[in-house]
């Protein structure tokens, strides 16, 4: 007897990022094998020995995984609390930056890392929250058993922070210089054009460090120190020194 979840609550984080690795080009026999496996935690060797109408019954009981789950999320998990996005450090949005274009699903144990933390209270009875010194990728593992639909919806709601970000500040933001030029777009321009265009591109590759260093004034062992700033706050410097041309 075969028992799959009924919903998307009775699905881990782990298993959510496993299902969302199924190559779907391999044909419908394939994801819904795998599908099937992932949802069951059988081996992949046992779903295949079923025959084809119970399969076929199967896929149609879970016709619910075909949909996206809930955008719900709970601000408080394994007693740790989310952090506000508007106080982000500019590391914290860094590292997430980097997980969400890499890819925020198979990172999203990476991302809820990030994000939940430990709180206290200082002597002064106010409530803060642990600095980002810790390896993400260590306490990740805590979010792999949770039920997607604890956090699933905080995905959503970084990328809106994120885009809203993103235009506030899109002035400090370089452009599009990361593609390579072919050779007919160098064709019709001179060498100097090209050295400039190309100069951004590797300017772009390197564009937080760059930052940073930028920040610090070449100092790079002050870089943790602004790192941990908040984010908002180094953006609105950065804005002044461009706006004044300091």
């Amino acid at each position: 007897m075969i028992h799959l979840p009924k919903q998307w609550s009775d699905v881990t984080v782990e298993q959510f990022i496993e299902f969302n690795k199924i190559d779907a080009s391999q044909g419908s026999y394939h994801y819904n094998s795998e599908a099937l496996s992932i949802l069951s935690d059988l081996p992949i060797e046992d779903i295949e020995e079923l025959d084809v109408d119970e399969m076929r019954q199967l896929i149609k009981e879970n016709k619910w995984c075909k949909s996206e789950p809930s955008k719900r999320y709970k601000h408080e998990l394994l007693g740790l609390k989310l952090k506000p996005f508007n106080k982000l450090c500019l590391y914290e949005y860094i590292d997430l930056d980097f997980y969400f274009g890499q890819n925020y699903i198979e990172n999203l144990a990476n991302v809820c890392a990030i994000l939940y933390r430990n709180t206290k209270l200082n002597e002064w009875g106010d409530e803060v929250m642990e600095p980002y010194d810790f390896d993400c990728t260590i306490r990740a593992d805590k979010f792999l058993d949770l039920p997607i639909t604890d956090v699933y919806g905080i995905v959503h709601e970084f990328l809106k922070f994120r885009d809203d970000f993103l235009k506030k500040y899109e002035n400090l933001f370089m452009g599009e210089a990361d593609e390579l030029l072919t050779n007919e777009e160098k064709a019709e321009l001179d060498p100097e054009e090209i050295k400039e265009i190309e100069k951004e591109q590797q300017s772009a590759k390197w564009s937080w460090e760059l930052m940073i260093y930028s920040l610090s004034k070449g100092d790079i062992t002050k870089s943790d120190k602004i790192g941990a700033l908040p984010l908002v706050y180094v953006f609105n410097v950065l804005g002044m020194k461009k706006e004044l041309d300091i």
